[in-house]
């Protein structure tokens, strides 16, 4: 009896380890595919691995946020724009996984076809609009060109996530400092960093999902519809 369970621990133990290692390196070849050489990371670049492990951030989040990453930087920098890290992904990364919280709490049992999540999208804009919060009127031009964007036939979803990026940047820069304030005693109570980059991360993250639920701020990305 007690070989079995032996036996049986031992196999537990293998199959942690072969899943452990498969998200190191789906990751690290997603990474690479990317970023191209040198095909090698940093003792740095494997403790993020770990952190990200650790939070459970399921490994398809973990390679979203690395395409983000990267397709932010180009777009924003051109051709010459180059990621050389994988810690210049935590910011994006650490984002898909507040987004894949937020989906998995508002899962409704049935995905939404793309057309559908077009409409979805367009008519919480229409209602944001027409009842937008004077706290927050300086994203009512944003608001009205991604309105215009959703009407496109041509639409492309590239555009709306940089203009998505785009309202939570003038969010955060425009949010009260009382907010700032209130958000950062709290994330620094809630988690252990290791540096001022991975703090300031969580920090706006959390500050920008707590002023759009405040606010009731839609999201224009269909990634979330």
């Amino acid at each position: 009896m007690k070989e079995t369970g032996s036996k049986e621990g031992k196999r537990v133990a293998r199959t942690k380890n072969n899943n452990k290692s498969q998200y190191f390196q789906t990751i690290a070849r997603h990474f690479f595919k990317w970023r191209g050489a040198p095909f090698f990371l940093s003792s740095k670049e494997l403790d993020l691995i770990v952190r990200w492990g650790k939070m459970g951030i399921p490994l398809r989040v973990v390679l979203e946020g690395i395409r983000r990453s990267f397709e932010n930087s180009r777009s924003k920098r051109g051709k010459k724009g180059k990621i050389f890290s994988l810690l210049f992904c935590n910011f994006q990364v650490l984002k898909a996984f507040e987004q894949y919280k937020e989906r998995r709490v508002g899962e409704r049992g049935m995905m939404l076809g793309r057309e559908e999540k077009r409409e979805k999208a367009k008519a919480e804009i229409e209602k944001f609009l027409g009842f937008i919060p004077p706290q927050v009127s300086f994203l009512r031009e944003n608001y009205f060109l991604a309105k215009k964007k959703l009407s496109r036939r041509d639409l492309k979803e590239e555009e709306l996530e940089r203009l998505e990026e785009e309202i939570e940047e003038i969010l955060f820069k425009n949010s009260p400092n009382e907010e700032k304030e209130k958000v950062r005693s709290e994330v620094k109570r809630e988690y252990e960093f290791r540096n001022e980059a991975e703090f300031s991360s969580v920090w706006k993250i959390k500050l920008v999902k707590l002023l759009r639920e405040k606010y009731k701020i839609p999201y224009i990305s269909l990634f979330y519809y």
